[in-house]
This record gives structure tokens, sequence and C-alpha cells, in this order.
């Protein structure tokens, strides 16, 4: 599921990679991943290498008529098995990068879980009483069709925080402004 609420009252909730552990009265509101439509973009780009092998074929029964057998077939297969590699190597690895970026909103945080490559990740984690300001953008046609662009949140430390290509901005902006405001009218009382 790409965005969902949820009412988790456990002290930690199972992420893919480890635990994440968290506070004893801190409850998970919202999990969002990345929307699906990047996915898909790498899947388009994918279905282009598909022609790209269909191309390589053909070049190996043109080739074959000038330089014979016994150098096209293995020079094929090579190409081929190359081909395959790296296209089900960028499948995976495009597949691991959606899967395993998250952001988990609570009542108490904001959990960004990035992964940068196969054996990189990075987690940020920041109170949701230090957020000043959210910033949601939809850049373009096909992003305001189907519902997701980009959100910053501006904390008061120095560094600010960038989801790419999330679903129901508003939503999760609404979330995360109501969750600040409430901590700071309390903090205030």
């Amino acid at each position: 599921m790409i965005f969902h609420y949820c009412d988790i009252k456990k002290t930690h909730l199972i992420m893919p990679i480890k635990p994440l552990h968290l506070d004893a009265n801190e409850q998970v509101l919202l999990v969002i991943h990345r929307h699906w439509f990047s996915l898909a973009k790498d899947i388009a780009a994918i279905l282009g290498f598909l022609v790209c092998g269909f191309f390589i074929f053909l070049l190996r029964v043109f080739l074959t008529p000038y330089i014979g057998e016994d150098i096209v077939i293995p020079l094929g297969r090579l190409l081929f098995t190359l081909y395959v590699l790296f296209t089900v190597a960028f499948l995976f690895t495009s597949w691991i990068n959606y899967y395993l970026d998250v952001w988990v909103i609570t009542d108490k945080r904001i959990i960004d879980l990035e992964q940068r490559g196969l054996f990189s990740r990075e987690t940020s984690e920041f109170l949701i009483e230090r957020v000043q300001d959210v910033t949601v953008e939809t850049p373009g046609f096909i992003p305001t069709m189907f519902d997701f662009g980009n959100m910053t949140i501006q904390t008061a430390g120095e560094k600010s925080f960038v989801v790419h290509e999330i679903p129901h901005l508003h939503e999760a902006k609404d979330l995360i402004l109501k969750y600040s405001r409430k901590i700071h009218k309390e903090t205030n009382e």
C-alpha cells in the first residue's frame, strides 16, 4: 500500500531492513512510500531496453552472412547475456529504491528512511514540534493528474527535509501541520 493510516500500538514498527523503535507512547500516524508512478518510469525505461534487445538480435541475423557464425553466435550470446544482466540489475535496483524509501510520521516525530543504492541507506528523523513550514510542489501535468509531488519540510534547525514523488501531498501536509500545531499549543499552555 502506498499511503495508509496506521493505528499500531506496539513499541516498534517492523521495517524491511531492521525494526524502527518508537517511544513508549508514540503512535504511528502515517507511512508514506513513493508514488507508484516513479517505479512505472523505471519500468518504461526497461521496456525501452527490450527494444534494444530486439535490435541486438537483428544485428546478429544481418552480420552472420558477412562475418560467419563462429564469431557472430558467441558474440551475440555475450551481448545478450550482458543485456539481460544489465536489465535485471536495473529492475532490481529500481524496485529496491522504490520499496525501501519510506517516510514514517508519528505523533512525535518524522522519520525519513531513504535507500541511496543497493548497499547505502540513510535514516533521518526530527521532532514534529520543530516543524516550521511545509511546502508541497506538484511539478507538471502527470503529477497533477496522479496526485503526487515533492514535499519540503523546514525545521527550526538548519536542514530542511525533501521527499520526492509522494502521493496525496496535501493530506500529508495537513496531518504534519495539525500535529505540529497541537504540540506547540500543548507546550504553550
